[in-house]
């Protein structure tokens, strides 16, 4: 056979044995041609087309009834070869149910033998696992419970230097502090009470924290500042700074209101910045109260108590780090919208109040506002 392509048109010829017309055998090309058979014998003379026509109609009969039987017949090979990878297919799937009931057994199995029955020793074990677990959990609650985070100050830096912003408005009244006897409540770890000295000329200073560790912290930064001091200074003098700062760890929420009746007035100037909070939360309303009056009491005529009070919203992330905390918060009714108002009432006797100003923060939760209660 062979195989022509001429304007797109297919050729096809093919040379066959066909006795012609003088009883001889002889090749013969059958030419399909733009959907036409043309017969023609190898010497080119055409045969019969009408006869090619029929043979053309025929071929394509039997194709479509190939085609129709290939619809309806019975599994041919190809069936049968599809037949056997539909087998193949399932039978692996059962493999894989067979693969995944085994590891349930097993998970089953192991889950069995976990719960099986523990000896003393083991389970003794155990409980004492998890009370150590439990204890570190309260340790981790219980460690800033008066709100005595170590890096406090940290966040009131503004750049490399150290800088808390509550300084630009102490700044603005350093005069309450020239030669004045001040006490500094709640100085975690003395950076702020140690530079209230050193800028202001303070006649002294103490700095009292509820933590120890936060008082040995302060402390060992003012002995690095007594002894660069003594290395340059032959004669060593208790009013100047640094040797007129000291650090005290205490409570000062007495036990009892009535240790209130043997306080007497030794303070200038008393400092209670950003520490209600943590007085109100560990020690209620009546702690809160008790710290107010005490204040005033241990203040001096005209002295001065420098306020920070936080928001009452500032209190709820703080609520729940011990039971007691939240039973306080749960219990207030005397809120910091209230301070002034029992500050100047007869209950503690301060006399007026001014706002000193409002420090400026990238944060607003240090934004707050700084107050002056004067003791006649």
């Amino acid at each position: 056979m062979e195989v022509e392509t001429n304007n797109n048109n297919t050729v096809i010829t093919e040379e066959i044995q066909k006795q012609n017309h003088q009883g001889t055998n002889s090749p013969i090309k059958l030419k399909v041609e733009s959907n036409i058979v043309i017969v023609k014998s190898t010497d080119g003379i055409p045969i019969n087309n009408d006869n090619a026509e029929k043979r053309k109609e025929t071929n394509d009969d039997n194709t479509k009834e190939a085609k129709r039987l290939k619809l309806h017949m019975p599994a041919t090979e190809d069936t049968e070869i599809a037949n056997k990878v539909d087998n193949l297919e399932s039978s692996k799937l059962a493999d894989k149910l067979e693969n995944i009931a085994k590891t349930q057994s097993t998970s089953i199995a192991t889950a069995v033998q976990k719960k099986a029955p523990q000896s003393p020793k083991k389970r003794l074990q155990l409980d004492a696992n998890n009370a150590d677990s439990d204890a570190k959990k309260r340790r981790k609650q219980t460690k800033y419970m008066y709100g005595n985070y170590k890096n406090y100050y940290g966040k009131r830096f503004l750049d490399n230097v150290f800088h808390d912003i509550r300084l630009d408005v102490i700044d603005t009244h350093k005069e309450l502090f020239k030669d004045k006897i001040l006490l500094d409540i709640g100085s975690n770890t003395g950076h702020l009470t140690i530079e209230i000295a050193k800028r202001y000329g303070v006649k002294s200073l103490v700095g009292l924290d509820i933590d120890r560790k936060l008082i040995k912290i302060a402390q060992t930064q003012l002995n690095i500042l007594k002894q660069k001091e003594n290395a340059t200074t032959s004669k060593r003098a208790e009013n100047k700074f640094p040797f007129n700062v000291k650090f005290i760890y205490g409570n000062y929420v007495l036990d009892d209101d009535v240790l209130l009746e043997v306080q007497r007035p030794k303070f200038d100037v008393i400092l209670c910045l950003s520490v209600t909070k943590w007085i109100h939360l560990q020690f209620g309303d009546a702690g809160l109260k008790q710290a107010f009056r005490r204040m005033f009491l241990q203040l001096l005529p005209g002295g001065k108590l420098i306020l920070e009070p936080q928001a009452f919203q500032n209190y709820k992330r703080r609520k729940a780090i011990t039971e007691q905390i939240r039973q306080h918060y749960n219990a207030i009714k005397f809120f910091p919208t209230e301070f002034t108002e029992y500050l100047l009432s007869p209950e503690v006797g301060f006399s007026k109040m001014e706002l000193m100003g409002v420090p400026k923060h990238c944060e607003v939760g240090f934004t707050r506002p700084i107050q002056i209660f004067h003791k006649d």
